[in-house]
């Protein structure tokens, strides 16, 4: 007798307020969590400040590319800045999301993460991490393993997503950056053996 495709597929679950992921109630490592196990964030240039900051410029990008804000230069906020940038970005680049903030699975090696951005880049499938404070050296790696998490539901290897930071700034300003190299898969795919095959 066969089983239903619902008995087949493991229930996976993101809990926001925590930020933990699970796999059929169990919990699983995430990318931050592993990137910072794995020695690759410095959490030195992390602050209360900088926190609230990342936090509120991603809401905001978030709710603008859901459509919820359609009048950008009318939000009031302190980090309205960052927010513009991230507008005026995408004002240029004319992306099309399929992912916003989306929670994705490896059931595999179980874990989990959230890329900010998934979808097309003039024309071809993408990753997209927004970044409002310093470059980080985890970057890469970090896109790497999220091109990892969507390559299954893009039906495409992991090498051939496009893998872009967009560092946006108080001043309105933004910069998209590539990370091209091909040896960021081989440390993400060191930082997965490490934190998920114990």
């Amino acid at each position: 007798m066969s089983r239903s495709i619902a008995e087949q597929v493991p229930e996976q679950r993101f809990d926001a307020l925590d930020h933990r992921y699970f796999i059929n109630n169990a919990e699983v490592c995430h990318i931050t969590g592993m990137l910072a196990d794995t020695g690759w964030i410095d959490d030195a240039w992390f602050t209360a400040e900088s926190s609230e900051r990342g936090q509120i410029v991603h809401r905001l990008c978030a709710d603008y590319d859901l459509g919820a804000i359609p009048d950008p230069a009318a939000v009031e906020c302190k980090h309205k800045g960052y927010f513009l940038g991230y507008v005026t970005a995408m004002r240029v680049i004319k992306p099309r999301w399929t992912h916003v903030e989306t929670a994705m699975f490896d059931l595999v090696d179980r874990w989990g993460g959230r890329p900010d951005r998934v979808g097309k880049v003039w024309g071809a499938w993408a990753v997209l991490e927004i970044k409002t404070g310093v470059a980080a050296k985890a970057t890469p790696i970090q896109l790497a393993l999220q091109a990892i998490l969507a390559a299954p539901e893009l039906h495409l290897p992991p090498e051939r997503i496009l893998r872009y930071e967009l560092q946006v700034r108080k001043t309105g300003k933004a910069t998209l950056l590539e990370h091209p190299d091909p040896r960021d898969f081989s440390k993400a795919r060191d930082v997965i053996a490490e934190c998920c095959r114990a």
